[in-house]
């Protein structure tokens, strides 16, 4: 028994001396088992931070792609937006034509036209609602034909006080006249080169209502020192046309450009008081001609810069749906009664191709000439008058 005890002892410790020793080929070394464990938490971790940013890169591509999903479908909405609106123009247009050739001329919407889709049955498309309003724009004054204290006395109506409401409208005047040469250095009128960069009067009138910013200078009447229009500018601007025409239309005509013209005070509140008693059934109270206005005015205003027609009509259409608005404004005239303020037209430059004359085209037998045409502008007057 102890033999045997003695033998296992002797066999285990040479087991354990080979094995101690390297044998070819790297058997028999010994077998180091690591911890795998801290390699396998980075591996987790780096594909986390894999699909997070696989995340990221995918919602701002889709958000991106929405943006420039919707940007597209708006401009096609608004493509069919514009579209229905030059429909509704045309539309208007027709029913204007009409009344035109059966009274002679347009007076007020009071004669019947001041709903002009209801009374085609125009029907737009389903989801929008399309409104037709109509500004006179004969019933204010005419900058280009105004004199010096027309402007005055409309500036005034503003809100602008005496004096410098005279100076204001002698900068007007020498802004949108030319100067004769042999006059002196006018010292009433802004010093334009002082400006950055330096600028001259223009020596015509006014084509946007921007422009007044450039006549005034540094006088903050029209806008403030943010370049934010005042009170006054708003004023202004719904008694003043910049369009060119004579007459002004005793049917819409306000106070304030009544006065201008030479109207006195009693004279002006009876053609209001006309204007807001009530009319019998079947009269629309529309003057047909300067003798019916004077019986109500009770003066002899002449024709000279007084009329009963409409000599340039504003017509704005909005096309509505849902949150989205397209505006479209038109300002038309019939005949020859009314101008836009003319573009400055380059002269050929000296050693340029002078290209070839158009082919004559044959003229279209439209009712109206179209003298301004807007998109998406904002109202140029509110409901309400400050001098009505």
């Amino acid at each position: 028994m102890r033999a045997h005890s003695h033998r296992h002892r002797v066999a285990r410790d040479l087991r354990a001396r080979v094995d101690a020793f390297p044998a070819p080929g790297g058997r028999g070394l010994p077998i180091h088992r690591a911890d795998h464990r801290p390699n396998r938490g980075a591996v987790i971790v780096l594909v986390l931070v894999t699909v997070l940013l696989a995340a990221f890169l995918l919602t701002a591509f889709i958000r991106r792609s929405g943006t420039e999903l919707l940007a597209d479908a708006r401009s096609a909405n608004m493509k069919s937006l514009r579209a229905e609106a030059y429909s509704a123009l045309e539309t208007t247009l027709a029913v204007l034509a009409d009344f035109r050739a059966v009274d002679g001329a347009l007076r007020s919407p009071a004669e019947g036209w001041e709903d002009p889709l209801v009374d085609t049955g125009f029907t737009p498309a389903a989801g929008r609602d399309v409104t037709v309003s109509f500004e006179d724009e004969s019933a204010k004054l005419s900058l280009p034909n105004a004199s010096e204290t027309e402007v005055q006395t409309m500036l005034e109506f503003a809100g602008v006080e005496r004096n410098q409401a005279e100076r204001l409208s002698h900068v007007l005047q020498a802004w949108a006249h030319d100067a004769p040469k042999d006059a002196a250095v006018d010292l009433d009128v802004p010093d334009y080169g002082t400006a950055t960069p330096a600028y001259q009067a223009a020596h015509r009138a006014l084509r946007s209502w921007s422009e007044l910013a450039a006549v005034e200078l540094d006088e903050h009447v029209f806008f403030d020192e943010t370049g934010r229009p005042t009170p006054v500018f708003d004023a202004f601007r719904q008694e003043v046309s910049l369009l060119s025409f004579r007459r002004v239309n005793l049917n819409a005509a306000r106070a304030g450009v009544l006065t201008a013209l030479g109207l006195g005070s009693g004279e002006v509140q009876a053609l209001q008081d006309y204007r807001a008693r009530p009319k019998p059934k079947g009269e629309t109270g529309v003057f047909r001609s300067i003798t019916e206005a004077n019986t109500v005015i009770g003066a002899s205003v002449t024709g000279d810069r007084y009329g009963t027609n409409i000599e340039a009509l504003r017509i704005n259409v909005d096309v509505r749906q849902g949150q989205v608005v397209y505006r479209l404004s038109a300002v038309v005239s019939a005949g020859a009664n009314a101008s836009a303020p003319q573009r400055r037209t380059e002269a050929p430059k000296p050693g340029s191709v002078e290209t070839a004359p158009s082919p004559e085209r044959k003229a279209l037998n439209y009712p109206f000439t179209v003298l301004e045409i807007k998109e998406n502008s904002e109202p140029t007057a509110p409901e309400a008058s400050p001098t009505s």
